[in-house]
């Protein structure tokens, strides 16, 4: 085994991590919205839309606080009708009537036309989520109110449309904040890929429904992730109808297959990535089997063992298969199978936009196990613990920054 501080560029390469590592959890520190010094939201002001001409008022957005400054995400659709409808209408749709419908409507006789409806329609089931607040006004009167309700079509342990709901007072609108999100098993909360995404899917489940009497776009003005501030606004028919449709299985990719870029002639090495990948998918798919087989159960209970099965079983299989390993090919494949398994994570959630500060954090996890790896690899020889060591402190820094909120 050679020290790889007396290879040439061996010293030069593990500091060269160690640096990248620490500069991609700098980084993600300082991109973040809170609570240090990371890019701060514009202001979001005291702006005012009213869904209904003359009605309730409503602030376009939902905070984390009963505080405009505190704004996180905005209002991007508003079902104007009455509000336990809109309610029934995502979670408790009836099969279409083949023999008759409510006055006004007309028959529905083309078989097709009902299976694609009944097909197309989004499995929404009630789900929680973090309290987000969103501020009305009534008479002049303004003040906060939490999500009337929350639902989700996925699951929570993996990747979900998450809605929250906000119904007015008067009964005549309901006002949502659609996002798609997936588990993040080191943040140990949802991270937010986007809206628009989610925008489009709340707006063609409604698109087209007998029981609806237009859909289009409102400008509020509210521009925040991925969106440019225009507001789908659906408006439910007046008349009782059926409801659509049986809800349909949340949508599955098929799972990419790129976990095969492991060198044959380096088979303990190897092992080391191959490890690396199977355990970190294997904890993202048995959290979202427990939490389908077990509903009843709260996610974060069922998430808790498998956190603490990632904090400790990752870096163990990295010591323990890195000693006796040649350390530029033991940190390569450590880095190359975790890597791995997160493209395919992101791949299975359907994540094609993360926000620089995670895609950062997440560089800072693969070097910092990479080190670990090529780290034991040089101890073990009794040569230089350097890598070792800045690959622990990395490892603590990427899983202690995101529990107090710095991530």
């Amino acid at each position: 085994m050679t020290d790889p501080d007396a290879t040439p560029g061996g010293k030069a390469a593990w500091t060269a991590a160690a640096l990248l590592l620490f500069v991609a959890l700098c980084g993600a520190v300082l991109l973040a919205e809170w609570p240090l010094w990371g890019v701060q939201l514009e202001a979001a002001g005291e702006t005012t839309v009213e869904p209904v001409d003359g009605g309730t008022g409503l602030w376009p957005y939902t905070a984390r606080e009963r505080d405009v400054d505190e704004r996180t995400l905005g209002i991007n659709v508003v079902v104007v009708g009455d509000t336990d409808r809109i309610r029934r209408s995502m979670v408790a749709r009836t099969e279409l009537e083949r023999n008759g419908s409510a006055a006004g409507e007309g028959n529905l006789t083309d078989d097709a036309g009902a299976g694609r409806q009944l097909e197309d329609g989004i499995g929404w089931g009630d789900t929680t989520g973090a309290d987000r607040y969103t501020r009305i006004a009534v008479d002049g009167d303004r003040r906060w109110t939490d999500e009337s309700y929350q639902l989700h079509a996925g699951t929570y342990l993996g990747q979900r449309l998450h809605v929250r709901a906000y119904e007015d007072p008067d009964g005549e609108w309901t006002a949502m904040q659609a996002h798609t999100e997936h588990w993040d098993w080191f943040r140990l909360r949802h991270t937010v890929t986007g809206v628009t995404e989610a925008q489009r899917e709340v707006e063609r489940d409604f698109m087209g429904a007998r029981f609806v009497d237009g859909v289009a776009r409102r400008f509020y003005d509210n521009p925040t992730a991925d969106s440019e501030g225009w507001a789908t606004v659906v408006r439910l028919s007046s008349a009782p109808a059926s409801l659509l449709g049986l809800a349909a299985a949340a949508r599955l990719r098929d799972a990419t297959r790129r976990a095969r870029r492991l060198v044959a002639s380096h088979g303990r090495e190897a092992s080391v990535g191959a490890l690396l990948f199977g355990t970190y998918l294997g904890v993202r798919a048995a959290g979202v089997g427990l939490e389908l087989l077990a509903p009843e159960l709260p996610p974060k209970l069922i998430a808790a063992p498998l956190y603490l099965l990632l904090v400790v079983g990752l870096p163990a299989v990295c010591y323990r298969l890195g000693r006796g390993s040649d350390p530029t090919w033991a940190g390569t494949h450590a880095v190359g199978g975790l890597g791995t398994a997160f493209l395919v994570d992101f791949a299975l959630m359907e994540v094609s936009v993360l926000p620089l500060r995670f895609a950062l954090h997440r560089v800072a996890v693969v070097l910092a196990l990479g080190l670990v790896a090529a780290g034991s690899a040089a101890a073990a020889e009794e040569e230089s613990r350097a890598p070792l060591f800045a690959g622990v402190a990395g490892w603590l820094a990427a899983l202690v920054l995101p529990l107090f909120g710095y991530i």
